[in-house]
């Protein structure tokens, strides 16, 4: 037995597989090189040593709060993966900042993927004192995919190129499963957070999510190409970029043949742009600095419940450039427009090919955006604008293009390709005027009667009318696009005139309209639809009321309380309010589904005392609501009201 047992030992041992065990490594100002690294006590002290090391599915880890001189660097030498990824992030307190000279990238990976980077900042000396980027994958190995990128909290700022650039330049090789949220990238030079490749349409699963850019300048002296974007996917197949906010970029900008914009794509397909808020872009010339942009070959992709604003250029913008494929099938839904244009020859909404000789500009569906435009000294906005180039199936259907001064409401020299059906026109305090091919109409009625268009199977579909929002507030700006569905103006009121006033996109024309509009309000079961991006039920804000305080002290039942009569209520009714200890209140009207519809009081309200209001509730819906009364601590007591 015991020669049978030495003989089957080492057979075990030859097929025993090896444990290659993933460490944790430890980076800290007071540790040395010549330690072990694997325990904070022990610890590594610079990057010059974790690049003279190579890792497999480990994790390194830099002290929180403290800074490091240097970047990162990863060659194909070092492995990871999606489950056993190489892991770098800080640990103790704080965040860990590495700072890099001149001509050192914040973080480089060659050739190589698994990486997840958490909790860590990446700060270069200046955009004008670095010639690198702050994080950078590339790839240039033939045939080959590489999964897995996985970067959150972080922040990347200094560096004259990306703050965040994942690119590949070999074919049709590219990176999969590619995740970037949480993340603050501002003031660098190129771009903030940007994808590209060789080939279009190789990177496979990208997500971008609840980050900020900001402040990227573009590069004064990059003559070719585009520079200064927040937020650019290039080359990508089945990508989302959501509740990002990008803002004030694109300023230096020169190259004349393109430019930046806040969130954009090219050469792209199946792509999800939602929830997003871009705005305050700029250019250094006459290109671009818009909002959103589907451009060059970008086709199945959607915009939706995105908010642009205050950009030079295009709210949002559908582009063809030579030698791109052809973009089709894409989407722009539930989106709002708001002062877009702000410089040079833009549109809210703006479609350009740059020939007229074939079509890439195919099947665009754009329905149920809000669009308000002003005017603007020196400026030369639209609220629709096809600046050229051919294009075919362009749908344009329950839209409100509301401008405010001397711009045009459409300005369209190009007029085959394109429908334009149940939307709505308002030429607040201004002159109607729509361009189409080389015709000025000046009324609604006569564009409809020479062009065929605002029509449905003979019988007319367009509107002119006043809007009428349920709050006027404009000109807001969150710099959190998680806030966005809580934007004060552009809900209509229950006056408007285009509350179920829109086309069934769904029954006339077999279009899926989504789930959702721009504030939440569920599309399910809808039979009527508005004109424009607000979906939900009207709520009435042109409430009268007067106030009276009685001084006289009063005996409380308990510490609060809320009366209204009469209730039921048709027109006037008085609520009564009271609370033992007084201070800063508000008392607010909300209808039964717990949406505000009016803010009646806010202000003090004195202890012992009854504070009296008197309240028109004539143009109410019939309905239940509640009145409640909140102070500093929160919501105290509330009130059902039954409206006849």
């Amino acid at each position: 037995m015991r020669k049978v047992f030495l003989i089957i030992l080492p057979l075990l041992w030859s097929i025993a597989p090896v444990c290659v065990c993933a460490k944790t490594y430890y980076v800290s100002p007071s540790g040395k090189n010549s330690n072990v690294g694997t325990s904070a006590s022990l610890p590594w002290q610079t990057t010059a040593k974790v690049n003279a090391t190579i890792f497999n599915g480990d994790t390194i880890l830099f002290l929180g709060g403290s800074n490091f001189s240097g970047g990162i660097t990863l060659t194909s030498t070092d492995v990871g993966s999606a489950t056993k990824p190489i892991f770098i992030s800080s640990y103790g307190t704080g965040r860990a900042t590495l700072k890099t000279d001149s001509l050192t990238h914040g973080f480089y990976a060659n050739n190589t993927g698994g990486i997840k980077i958490y909790n860590i900042n990446f700060k270069g000396p200046g955009i004008t004192k670095n010639d690198r980027s702050g994080i950078i994958f590339y790839l240039d190995k033939a045939s080959t995919t590489l999964a897995y990128i996985n970067i959150s909290y972080v922040e990347v700022s200094g560096f004259r190129y990306s703050g965040i650039s994942v690119g590949s330049w070999k074919g049709a090789s590219g990176y999969s499963d590619v995740t970037v949220k949480y993340c603050s990238i501002h003031d660098n030079g190129l771009d903030g957070i940007s994808t590209y490749a060789q080939t279009p349409y190789v990177h496979k699963n990208v997500y971008l999510g609840y980050n900020k850019v900001y402040n990227i300048t573009g590069l004064v002296d990059k003559t070719t190409g585009n520079s200064g974007s927040g937020i650019v996917l290039g080359d990508v197949k089945n990508g989302t970029v959501e509740y990002c906010t990008s803002y004030n970029n694109g300023a230096l900008h020169v190259n004349p043949n393109g430019g930046p914009v806040g969130i954009w794509a090219y050469e792209s397909s199946n792509l999800v742009f939602q929830y997003n808020e871009s705005h305050h872009n700029r250019t250094g010339n006459s290109k671009d600095g818009g909002g959103f942009d589907l451009d060059g070959g970008c086709a199945n992709s959607i915009l939706q419940y995105n908010y642009s604003h205050d950009n030079y250029g295009a709210g949002y913008l559908v582009a063809e450039y030579s030698g791109s494929p052809v973009s089709v099938n894409n989407i722009i839904r539930y989106n709002i427009s708001e002062n877009d244009g702000r410089k040079n020859d833009y549109g809210a909404i703006h479609i350009w090919s740059y020939t007229s000789s074939a079509v890439y500009i195919q099947n665009l569906e754009i329905y149920n955006n809000t669009v308000y435009v002003s005017s603007l000294s020196g400026t030369n906005p639209k609220g629709f604008y096809v600046r050229g180039g051919a294009v075919s199936g362009v749908n344009l259907r329950n839209n409100i293009f509301q401008i405010k001064g001397n711009i045009k409401l459409v300005n369209s020299p190009v007029t085959t390709g394109i429908t334009m059906q149940g939307n709505a026109y308002w030429p607040s305090g201004s002159t109607f005027s729509i361009l189409w091919g080389t015709t000025t109409y000046s009324s609604l009625a006569a564009w409809q009667s020479a062009t065929g268009q605002e029509k449905l199977n003979g019988s007319l579909t367009g509107i002119q009318v006043d809007p009428k929002y349920s709050d006027t507030s404009k000109s807001v700006t969150y710099n959190d696009a998680t806030k966005i569905a809580n934007l004060p103006g552009y809900r209509l009121a229950n006056t408007s005139a285009l509350i179920n006033k829109g086309l069934n996109l769904s029954k006339v024309f077999g279009l899926n309209v989504g789930s959702r509009d721009f504030w939440g309000n569920a599309l399910a079961g809808k039979t009527a639809f508005n004109i424009g991006a607000f979906q939900g039920t009207p709520i009435v804000t042109a409430l009268q009321t007067t106030v009276e305080v009685h001084d006289a002290p009063m005996e409380f039942e308990g510490h609060e309380f809320i009366n209204v009569f009469p209730n039921p209520v048709s027109d006037m009714a008085t609520i009564a309010v009271g609370k033992a200890i007084g201070g800063e209140v508000k008392i607010q009207l909300f209808d039964i589904e717990g949406r505000l519809v009016k803010s009646i009081y806010e202000g003090p309200l004195p202890g012992n005392m009854v504070k009296k209001l008197t309240i028109n509730l004539s143009s109410l819906n019939k309905g239940v609501y509640t009145i409640r009364l909140i102070d500093k601590e929160g919501e105290r007591i509330q009130k059902g009201i039954l409206k006849l």
